[in-house]
């Protein structure tokens, strides 16, 4: 066990908007929050995957809904609080500890925005290793965990409790709830024992996360240029460095949809998203594409821009991370390949 200290957000800041790939929200507004609580309620404890206790109950939280969204209406403080008051009395248990459904963006803060408060410890885990923007998008998706029952909750404290036959209805039926709550709301879903736990949830990434923004940050203080900081550390590529000459995008069915155009030196870049970076071409060459993790980075400072805060003129770096190893399989990319977001191509790795 580990704890989780005010000092510590910062990295976890700038590590979950590198592995966000451009969704999960900006980090910003939670960091701000999560501080205000830790300083109130005190650090929070990390465990890992082998600490879990045979009568754990893991209650994985997550945001929903267009990033854009956020950046205007920002939570309450409600939101988890009858979430998990309205699981407790819908299921007659407690939760034990608490997960980020998905470690990319702002939702690496979910559950921490709750476990000071409640006295719980969050695991250092996830169920993508990344961000994508479908509920079904996830390792317990793929290892057959029941999604449901999920409950949702709004700024207001409105909550609803969600049955589905599976994953995928869960998702359109959480879509638009979703946006009936002004396309934005939180959600707990994939609730678990420790036995599923241990064969469904992708380990270490919270951890993972904190050591990406401590690289970035440490390259600051050195005067080194973090972007290559980042690429050394993570096995990244670097597809391209220019400047963000046209944004084109809009909230449809709940997602914030675009595309932002790049220009550097040898080429224009173009980047596709659907909340997360899915894909960068020029033309018709393919440089990158999901599953990998396609991180926009501020060129000078390294700091990963969300697909909600992007900007014309800025001078940017277009980074590719390799995804985690289960996105990889035939199911994987069957899940979230290429091709589950309408693209005509097979995944291959980065190149440039």
């Amino acid at each position: 066990m580990k704890q989780l200290t005010v000092d510590d957000l910062e990295n976890l800041s700038l590590g979950s908007a590198i592995l966000g790939s451009g969704g999960g929200g900006d980090p910003a507004y939670s960091l701000c929050i999560t501080k205000y609580l830790m300083q109130k309620y005190g650090p929070i404890n990390v465990i890992s995957i082998d600490e879990l206790k045979s009568d754990d109950f893991v209650v994985p939280l997550s945001l929903m809904g267009a990033p854009l969204i956020n950046m205007e209406r920002v939570l309450s403080g409600r939101e988890l609080d009858a979430l998990l008051q309205t699981l407790i009395k819908t299921l007659q248990r407690k939760p034990t500890v608490l997960m980020a459904a998905e470690i990319g963006g702002a939702n690496a803060f979910t559950p921490l925005l709750i476990a000071a408060k409640w006295g719980l410890p969050v695991l250092d885990a996830d169920m993508i290793g990344r961000a994508f923007p479908e509920l079904q998008m996830s390792s317990c998706y793929l290892k057959n965990l029941k999604a449901t029952p999920a409950v949702m909750a709004d700024c207001l404290g409105n909550t609803v409790v969600i049955e589905t036959i599976d994953a995928a209805s869960l998702e359109k039926i959480a879509r638009s709830i979703t946006v009936a709550m002004g396309s934005s709301a939180a959600i707990g879903f994939y609730f678990m024992e420790k036995t599923e736990a241990e064969r469904a949830v992708i380990p270490g990434t919270l951890s993972y996360a904190l050591q990406l923004g401590e690289i970035i940050t440490t390259a600051r203080i050195k005067g080194n240029d973090p972007v290559q900081a980042c690429i050394e550390h993570s096995g990244a590529t670097l597809l391209c460095r220019g400047t963000i000459i046209d944004i084109d995008q809009s909230v449809k069915g709940g997602f914030l949809q675009g595309s932002v155009t790049i220009l550097s030196e040898e080429r224009k870049i173009i980047l596709l998203y659907q909340n997360e970076y899915l894909l960068a071409k020029s033309g018709d060459a393919i440089f990158a594409s999901t599953p990998d993790l396609l991180a926009l980075m501020e060129e000078n400072s390294g700091t990963p821009l969300c697909s909600e805060a992007l900007k014309y003129g800025l001078q940017v770096a277009l980074i590719s991370l390799p995804s985690p190893k289960i996105w990889q399989t035939p199911e994987g990319l069957k899940l979230v390949g290429p091709r589950a977001f309408g693209y005509d191509f097979d995944y291959q790795g980065a190149t440039v």
